[in-house]
């Protein structure tokens, strides 16, 4: 026995120089520590398989890919074919590099392009206070952002206070003890119904600016604020605590007697007047913002509205003790970039028709997109 382990470690000694490939280290192998193409998503290096992967934007050609970064393993060769940053290359088909150190290795380099409704580099925007942390209270309403942000923070998120704070009453406030992720600082956004004189108001909070209140007859809200991504959801925290219809307009009395229901929305969309021209007078403005006033029965159309690029509709009507998370799927009619997103919430889905429960009481906290 001593003498055969003996004989198989003189063999190992003597052709120690000639291991395969599956007991290398990465050290030995001529081969590619970076690899990287401009504008790439993403790239990577398999050495067991001697493979580098790239993935382009969708759309890209992959017949002009200039090489932004590379570095090679210090096992590997000078050669003065070796590649080098600013080199351009084909990959339209598998490319095959033989590089060298004791031997040779033959690298296969792979291009492949991202689908339609992947992101693109940078492209993962989220908005300012999404998470209803930030809040400063102006005369007697409160609005959704900090006191000394920038301006343009102060212009993503409205609610109808600026109108209702004027008649002593806040329809949406920040919540500091029931919040879904506790924590210094954190808050909720609370949106309350609540007849107001002699109107029934929902609490609502929205991207983009509460314009004015229309005598007493409805308001103008602009709805939406630049953007340009596309996600695929939007992930949240809500708990509706919902009361008994009790004021309907005339339209709607059908629904008095009935359990009360909350909705979210989102919209992306690239209204532009002068693009569209199957709106109202002034139903968009210079800033791309659809405004929808209740009092004219202007909303959007969300079934036939051309410039809407991708939609979602979440509904609920179900009494709830604490937080439950969502994730509302958005789905997406058309391949353009958005210029523009409206994420609308109320605690009355018909209160544009001043149809609802008072009482009725939504939480909302730690919005985000998902992509």
């Amino acid at each position: 026995m001593k003498k055969g382990l003996l004989f198989c470690a003189a063999v190992l000694m003597m052709t120690g120089c000639s291991i395969e490939n599956d007991m290398m280290i990465p050290r030995d192998v001529a081969g590619y520590e970076i690899f990287e193409i401009e504008g790439q998503l993403s790239s990577s290096i398999n050495t067991a398989k001697l493979t580098v992967s790239v993935t382009m934007p969708y759309g890209v050609s992959l017949d002009q890919l200039e090489i932004s970064k590379i570095k090679y393993t210090d096992a590997t060769k000078f050669q003065e074919t070796l590649m080098a940053r600013g080199s351009v290359l084909d990959l339209r088909d598998t490319n095959r590099v033989t590089l060298h150190a004791f031997r040779d290795f033959t690298w296969k380099l792979i291009a492949s392009n991202a689908g339609k409704d992947d992101p693109k580099p940078g492209s993962e925007p989220q908005l300012y206070n999404m998470n209803f942390d930030d809040w400063s209270m102006a005369g007697k309403g409160w609005y959704p952002f900090g006191e000394s942000v920038p301006d343009a923070d102060k212009k993503i998120w409205a609610t109808a206070n600026k109108g209702t704070a004027s008649l002593g009453r806040n329809t949406t406030e920040p919540e500091e003890t029931f919040v879904a992720v506790p924590g210094p600082g954190k808050k909720a956004a609370k949106l309350s119904s609540q007849y107001i004189v002699m109107k029934f108001g929902s609490g609502n909070i929205f991207t983009g600016e509460f314009c004015k209140l229309i005598g007493m007859s409805g308001a103008d809200m602009a709805w939406g604020v630049p953007f340009t991504g596309r996600p695929k959801s939007l992930h949240g925290y809500f708990c509706y605590q919902p009361k008994t219809i009790d004021y309907a307009d005339d339209s709607h009395k059908d629904m008095l007697g009935k359990t009360d229901i909350g909705q979210i929305q989102i919209v992306l969309a690239d209204w532009d007047k002068n693009k569209w021209s199957n709106y109202p007078a002034g139903a968009i403005d210079d800033q791309g913002r659809f405004h929808v006033i209740n009092s004219d029965s202007q909303f959007v159309d969300y079934d036939n509205d051309p410039a809407i690029i991708g939609y979602a509709n979440f509904e609920f009507s179900h009494w709830m003790d604490a937080y439950e998370e969502f994730d509302i799927p958005i789905t997406y009619r058309s391949d353009r970039t958005p210029t523009m997103v409206a994420i609308v919430a109320a605690s009355s889905r018909h209160g544009d028709f001043f149809t609802g429960a008072a009482g009725t009481v939504l939480y909302l906290d730690e919005f985000s997109f998902k992509y």
